[in-house]
């Protein structure tokens, strides 16, 4: 349960989806399998199958996500991409993504050039731990290891810090709805502004629904297990980011209701400056 630049690799290969048609993609399976098909490594591959459609001077700036089905882990996706827009500005892209015929998820994303204009941001001044003063992943879930999937307990091609117990994992203790994290690959990423894209947006997906267990004591795998699934997903890019430095995921849940949970966070740099946010709604059901 350690980092693993292999396992980075690994998933680096994986998000490389092939083209196979004028605007259809392959995205090969991942080695890190799971019983269903994760939501994030979809998206990640959506990512760069619109990605490769677009003009080389524009980055993805957003993105919004329906999760319409599961899948099949060890199946690859067909990712047909429609080219909706090339403007001078900006390109918008559709994504269907499917296996054998059923629909998994529709995405739409928009890429921006560089532009000028106004610039503010708000920039929270609360201290947090810095990142390697904090327990490794390994050392934080040890007391829940045979609670955990392999998906937790193997090598992880991230290097993830929680700065709090991440309850909702396993051991499901009542808590505000708040997590935060550090958050960087485990080895070095090449310069693709779109690759780096990609991956946080994986990452995004990994516990974004985590807080919304919190006030109510419960956990995915070990006390008290609620089951739940991603509905819907959206990301912005702010900046241009790199995976393989240390970022800060701040997440919250301000509202669950009818069985449905908003979940909300931030990705900054240590300089408190943010280069993304996502939001993603999810069901939550007894099992």
């Amino acid at each position: 349960m350690t980092t693993s630049s292999a396992q980075l690799e690994s998933l680096i290969q994986a998000l490389d989806v092939e083209r196979t048609h004028v605007g259809r993609f392959i995205g090969p399976t991942t080695e890190r399998a799971l019983p269903r098909l994760f939501g994030g490594y979809v998206l990640a591959q959506a990512v760069m199958a619109s990605g490769r459609t677009v003009p080389s001077d524009r980055n993805l700036h957003s993105m919004h996500a329906l999760f319409l089905r599961g899948g099949d882990s060890t199946v690859p996706v067909t990712f047909d991409v429609a080219e909706l827009r090339d403007g001078r500005s900006f390109s918008a892209r559709a994504v269907t993504a499917t296996q054998a015929g059923a629909v998994l998820a529709a995405v739409q994303l928009s890429f921006t050039t560089e532009q000028s204009g106004l610039d503010h941001e708000r920039i929270e001044s609360s201290f947090t731990p810095p990142p390697h003063s904090l327990p490794l992943l390994g050392e934080r879930l040890r007391p829940e290891l045979d609670s955990l999937p392999p998906w937790w307990a193997d090598m992880h091609p991230f290097d993830i810090r929680f700065v709090d117990h991440p309850t909702a994992l396993a051991s499901g203790e009542v808590r505000d709805p708040l997590q935060d994290y550090w958050v960087r690959a485990a080895g070095v990423v090449p310069n693709d502004p779109l690759l780096h894209a990609a991956l946080l947006t994986y990452v995004s997906d990994l516990t974004l629904l985590d807080p919304s267990l919190m006030p109510h004591g419960r956990s995915w795998y070990g006390n008290r297990i609620i089951a739940g699934a991603s509905l819907d997903h959206a990301m912005w890019f702010h900046r241009p980011v790199r995976v393989d430095d240390w970022l800060l995921c701040r997440q919250v849940s301000p509202i669950a209701t009818g069985g449905r949970a908003l979940c909300e966070c931030t990705y900054t740099l240590s300089t408190g400056h943010r280069v993304a946010s996502a939001t993603q709604e999810g069901l939550l059901r007894e099992p």
